[in-house]
């Protein structure tokens, strides 16, 4: 279980790290064509902060071993959707085809948000059930992650600083995968398809805040605590600018005209 946990988790740290630089090297190599991207500038800072967050969570879970069972089932529920954002990202930086276009019924939408939706609460009562240390000072920090003494179980403290910045972002990047869904649907109602990078990334982030959630709750570290609290302004960047994006009330990317170029740049808008 433990090496599941830790290779799923320093492959998704390194698909965020290489998404990120990706992305702000779109942003700063085409700016001058297309304008600053912020949408481009959110992603980089998220995953300035997910990445190393991951890498940081896989790295100690190897080490040090003591995963949950919650951890392992979200980290192989989240690792699909990941994988298939990655890959499409990866061919379209390589001058491939990219995005591509499916249409299945709103039913099979529907059926995966309801599963979904038991899973996050299945996992989460999961959690959350386990047995707890009776004080808070059972719970050491040392240089191998939290050591806890007394009462079997992981357990969490409400007056911790890592289970505040998780469940942040739980929300934050909750509400991201919430717009980026919406878009998703009102697009099938527009259009009768899907876009498989949309759905993807909406599926990366619903799994990420989920994620968080079981890391809040189950199997923290001290050593990620600068990355959680890097990640609570970089997340609120992020949802501000993906509402923004999502309400057509910014001129990012996705509807700025050329300029100075007379012909349109190889590369598309990072979330395309």
């Amino acid at each position: 279980m433990d090496l599941v946990v830790g290779i799923g988790n320093l492959l998704i740290g390194l698909a965020y790290t290489g998404l990120g630089l990706l992305s702000a090297w779109e942003t700063f190599s085409l700016h001058r064509y297309r304008g600053w991207s912020r949408f481009g500038i959110g992603f980089s800072l998220m995953a300035a902060s997910c990445g190393p967050h991951h890498l940081v969570h896989g790295w100690q879970a190897l080490q040090a071993g003591g995963s949950s069972w919650p951890m392992l089932a979200v980290t192989l529920i989240g690792m699909p959707a990941g994988f298939a954002f990655v890959g499409l990202r990866v061919e379209t930086a390589l001058g491939g085809r990219g995005d591509r276009s499916f249409p299945p019924s709103r039913y099979w939408a529907v059926s995966l948000a309801a599963a979904f939706a038991a899973a996050v609460g299945l996992l989460a009562g999961w959690s959350v059930a386990r047995p707890v240390a009776v004080f808070p000072s059972e719970i050491m920090c040392t240089t191998l992650g939290l050591v806890r003494r007394g009462a079997p179980g992981a357990g969490f403290d409400l007056t911790s600083t890592t289970l505040a910045a998780n469940l942040f972002v739980v929300v934050t990047y909750g509400m991201v995968g919430w717009y980026l869904a919406d878009y998703q649907a009102r697009r099938y109602a527009a259009e009768g398809t899907w876009s498989l990078s949309g759905v993807s990334l909406s599926g990366v982030f619903f799994s990420c805040a989920l994620m968080h959630l079981i890391y809040a709750t189950a199997e923290r570290h001290c050593a990620t605590l600068p990355f959680d609290l890097l990640g609570i302004p970089a997340s609120v960047y992020f949802l501000w600018i993906v509402k923004r994006v999502h309400t057509d009330s910014v001129v990012d990317w996705n509807r700025r005209p050329l300029v100075g170029a007379a012909a349109t740049p190889e590369r598309s808008a990072p979330w395309r």
